[in-house]
């Protein structure tokens, strides 16, 4: 495998991220009903705030890309962890290494030591959780959700 190496998202780097963001959607079951559009305008606007978006490539190809971004720990607010937002390696790079090359990656280059790095990963998505914990994480909580079924 060649390393990988990381890269600063750009403008002209939208319409990838939003076709990658559409196959992250779909492989982990969400009902996320953005399409290619709204996703590019979404990932534009993280781009042009305190969100972070970095490529994970190999040589010139990119195999992936991560979204995340710093803020004050809940309960220690001098502290500082990483929300990883989304983290995706495409489907024709998967099962060579590259998800978890890319984890050590953004560990080692991105994100501080001793930093607590927090996930969402959907009660559905048993690969993706499968992964998580492959590369160290943990279950922490579990959020719940209904639909109000009364009638006004």
């Amino acid at each position: 495998m060649t390393e990988l190496t990381l890269r600063k998202a750009q403008e002209t780097d939208l319409p990838l991220l939003a076709r990658m963001n559409k196959h992250l959607i779909e492989d982990e079951g969400s009902p996320n009903p953005m399409d290619l559009a709204q996703l590019e305008e979404r990932m534009r606007g993280w781009l042009l705030s305190d969100w972070h978006i970095d490529l994970l490539c190999r040589g010139a190809e990119v195999v992936g890309y991560a979204v995340y971004r710093f803020r004050p720990d809940e309960y220690f607010p001098d502290r500082e962890e990483v929300y990883l937002r989304q983290y995706f390696i495409r489907r024709e790079f998967r099962r060579n290494g590259f998800g978890q090359a890319g984890i050590r990656l953004l560990m080692e280059r991105r994100f501080k030591p001793g930093q607590t790095v927090i996930i969402d990963v959907l009660d559905g998505n048993m690969p993706g959780k499968s992964f998580w914990a492959k590369v160290g994480f943990k279950p922490y909580s579990i959020t719940m959700k209904t639909h109000n079924a009364a009638r006004a």
